[in-house]
């Protein structure tokens, strides 16, 4: 979704690039003919004239488009922010887990260096990756036990369950592939649709890792946290298994270098420029930046919320990993 941001800016070069073209169309017309130097004031001020109403038109076309874009952007967070909303509500034994993973994911991609459209669909299915959950039976949900098969079989439905829910948004046709797929395995023997290696969706491959790093280092009904050794083993072993390789030797390499400078909003994890951001807050004298009103307004309600100042300690530390 952040490449509605990032067309704002491209509009105005295109504005700039529309008014260059006319005045050369014109100027190398009135060369041509020498009327150039025979009417030089009036063709200077008749050029000047077709600038500015055309900058003007453009102008107010932009502002049209910018509103259009914020408010699809508005509408897209506030969808956001209730389908999460609705993930911890289901689950208030793994309440977070969905934001960590979304902004784990975030920062891996860029540290990948993939496009901007890219990342924001990766991460808006890693922070949605399992609304299918909400159809789970809450004595399977939160079952402090080993699941029998029939239990298991159950929540293996919540990735395509989640896919379902999603995909008739505008916008989400890529983000509702990745959900569906985020359980297959390289190996082939993962579900819903026993996809292997390169089959799988990119962002699927992505967030399968993510998610089972996330969900190893704390705590389960089921199982306690592994410590982080432990984890990057665990994610070792899965190589060409459970997980594709290339991109667990990349993860690893991440955390070893985690280093992230991006400004983020906060409440929806977007990547922001400060300098395109109309929404900004301060709270403990710290400022912050928002993708909308929508999540500006929901952090002033709820700052706690979506400050954890804690998660230094959640995440992986700034230091190489053993």
């Amino acid at each position: 979704m952040n490449f509605l941001l990032n067309n704002r800016s491209n509009l105005f070069w295109k504005i700039y690039g529309i008014g260059a073209i006319t005045l050369l169309t014109i100027f190398s017309f009135y060369f041509k003919d020498g009327y150039l130097e025979s009417h030089h004031a009036e063709i200077m001020f008749g050029l000047l004239l077709i600038v500015v109403f055309l900058t003007i038109l453009l102008f107010f076309d932009a502002l049209k488009i910018i509103h259009s874009q914020q408010q699809k952007i508005e509408g897209l967070m506030g969808i956001k922010l209730a389908l999460a909303s609705l993930i911890d509500l289901k689950d208030s034994y793994t309440e977070g887990h969905s934001t960590q993973v979304r902004d784990l994911t975030r920062q891996f991609l860029e540290y990948l260096k993939l496009p901007s459209t890219e990342i924001e669909e990766i991460t808006t299915a890693a922070e949605l990756h399992d609304i299918g959950k909400i159809g789970v039976p809450d004595s399977i949900l939160k079952k402090p036990g080993k699941l029998n098969e029939k239990e298991f079989l159950e929540i293996k439905k919540h990735p395509v369950r989640g896919a379902e829910s999603v995909k008739s948004l505008e916008g989400f046709e890529v983000i509702s592939k990745i959900i569906r797929h985020h359980h297959e395995r390289y190996d082939g023997t993962g579900y819903p649709d026993g996809l292997s290696e390169d089959k799988i969706p990119f962002g699927s491959r992505v967030l399968s890792i993510i998610d089972a790093f996330d969900a190893m280092i704390y705590s389960r009904p089921y199982r306690e946290a592994l410590n982080r050794k432990d984890t990057l083993s665990a994610l070792k072993e899965g190589m060409g298994k459970q997980f594709a390789p290339i991109l667990v030797l990349k993860f690893i390499e991440f955390l070893q270098r985690k280093n992230t400078e991006s400004q983020y909003d906060p409440v929806c994890g977007m990547a922001v420029i400060l300098q395109h951001s109309l929404f900004q807050s301060s709270y403990k004298n710290i400022n912050y930046i928002f993708c909308s009103q929508v999540c500006l307004t929901e952090f002033t309600q709820f700052p706690e919320k979506y400050i954890a100042e804690s998660r230094e300690n959640n995440y992986p530390a700034e230091k190489p990993y053993a």
